[in-house]
């Protein structure tokens, strides 16, 4: 896909998006945004506003590419992307949730990020991460305990590899957060608004 075509739909709805909200615009409204984007450049969605929450995919290509929409956070030091994931709750092992974590439900991961300052700098950060190169299974991932609140209890896991590191917090339903390094980006475009 050339994601460059996507830019200036991309640009065009959130621009109009912050004629009305001053809020970062996040979830089902960037899952929209994304399926215009689509359709203006033909290559289709499935898209439809029905706020389903499918694991991983939120929408597939006319030619059968699958995409999950993440708003993200951009840290402007380092230029990684942190996004969330699964939750795991269900899965008791750390070896069930990297099973569950291994079955891939989209082909891209596509971030509509914005940083994590007190004040909103007014850009998006367009980027995209081919879902393979986040392979947790293979990683060796280490028990973290409690430190302060539920000191000595397990609090979760966590993993590094070169190009990202990983983490699934008990507290948060065993949410998966990922930390990715600009190395694994497909594409990176910055949007002002």
């Amino acid at each position: 896909m050339n994601f460059d075509s996507l830019v200036p739909h991309l640009e065009y709805r959130l621009k109009e998006h912050h004629k009305l909200y001053y809020s970062k615009c996040k979830a089902e409204y960037l899952e929209e945004h994304f399926a215009y984007a689509l359709k203006e450049t033909d290559y289709g969605t499935d898209w439809k506003p029905d706020f389903s929450h499918q694991i991983g995919k939120d929408q597939t290509t006319d030619s059968g590419e699958r995409y999950s929409n993440k708003s993200g956070t951009y840290i402007l030091k380092n230029k990684h992307l942190i996004i969330n994931g699964s939750r795991t709750t269900k899965y008791k092992t750390i070896e069930d949730k990297l099973d569950f974590l291994s079955t891939k439900h989209e082909d891209y991961i596509c971030s509509m990020a914005t940083t994590n300052e007190k004040v909103w700098n007014g850009k998006y950060y367009f980027i995209v991460v081919n879902s393979e190169k986040l392979n947790y299974q293979e990683q060796n991932w280490v028990e973290k305990y409690g430190v302060r609140k539920n000191k000595g209890q397990l609090s979760g896991w966590g993993c590094t590899s070169d190009y990202y590191s990983a983490k699934i917090t008990e507290s948060m339903s065993g949410q998966l957060w990922t930390e990715i390094h600009p190395e694994l980006f497909n594409y990176s475009y910055e949007i002002s608004i």
